[in-house]
């Protein structure tokens, strides 16, 4: 059976959502989006999405780095015959790239950053997570992509090295992307028990990574072009614990709530806490 769409330019990925704001830095002249979503695979439609209008329009010139908070590293490489799949791929056409990222991107939600730096969508990577087995797997590595430019992928065991890595860079751009489950100290799951033992990050050390004013998100809100968060309940400890550290980051950065929407009444609309005092 075809499958018919109203409109293609509308179409995303499965429950995604997606909100357009300030910019935290430049204010009201400037917006970009932040979409939530189940699947971390879902991020490489968004992250395509802004890159193909962020170019096209002439905003920049090459397409934004990546910061990511995850517990995993989230970077198998495409096989060959996945980035033949992925020349092929239409990145101007958002129903294509949808259902690519739902059908075609490995459901353990592992393939979409390599996916996206070899596309060209993303410039280089940086993982701040836990999933290490070996001391060699926070060594640098290193993607060429289907143009033959080379992106770098470093990772951190900690917030300061990926603080202090940073604030030595000069990147122009970046997308801003959190997983969840990052947030999960202890995680049966992820090492390979089935019990129900989770621990997580204290809400004040969360609130002291992600408060507009840490010298990091001063240096992220600066560069950002978009914000993507996976929130994979089954990796967080379930539905409840999900949404809970939804609501934290929801209450750290805006006020009021995400996806409130006043017709007539902009002022009592989304906006970033830090921009109303």
């Amino acid at each position: 059976m075809e499958l018919h769409f109203h409109n293609d330019e509308y179409v995303t990925p499965p429950g995604s959502l997606s909100e357009l704001l300030s910019h935290p830095h430049h204010g009201s002249y400037k917006t970009i989006e932040i979409s939530i979503f189940n699947d971390h695979r879902y991020a490489f439609f968004f992250w395509n999405k802004w890159t193909q209008k962020l170019i096209g329009s002439d905003s920049i010139n090459y397409p934004p780095s990546l910061v990511t908070l995850d517990w995993h590293q989230d970077l198998v490489y495409p096989t060959d015959e996945q980035k033949a799949w992925l020349k092929e791929l239409d990145l101007n056409n958002n129903r294509d790239v949808a259902l690519y990222s739902w059908a075609n991107l490995g459901s353990q939600n592992d393939t979409h950053i390599m996916a996206a730096a070899y596309l060209n969508i993303i410039g280089d990577v940086y993982v701040h997570c836990r999933q290490a087995t070996f001391e060699s797997d926070w060594e640098d590595e290193y993607i060429e992509d289907k143009y033959g430019y080379r992106h770098t992928i470093k990772k951190f065991k900690e917030y300061k090295e990926l603080e202090n890595c940073l604030l030595a860079r000069e990147e122009g751009n970046v997308y801003f992307d959190i997983d969840l489950d990052f947030f999960t100290l202890k995680n049966p799951l992820q090492m390979g028990r089935r019990d129900n033992s989770y621990t997580y990050l204290s809400n004040k050390v969360i609130k002291g990574m992600l408060n507009h004013d840490t010298p990091l998100m001063q240096w992220i809100f600066k560069r950002l072009q978009g914000i993507t968060i996976a929130t994979e309940p089954e990796h967080t400890g379930g539905l409840l614990k999900s949404n809970e550290l939804l609501n934290l980051i929801n209450e750290i950065w805006f006020n009021p709530s995400l996806f409130t929407s006043r017709p007539g009444q902009w002022d009592k609309e989304t906006q970033w806490r830090h921009l109303r005092k």
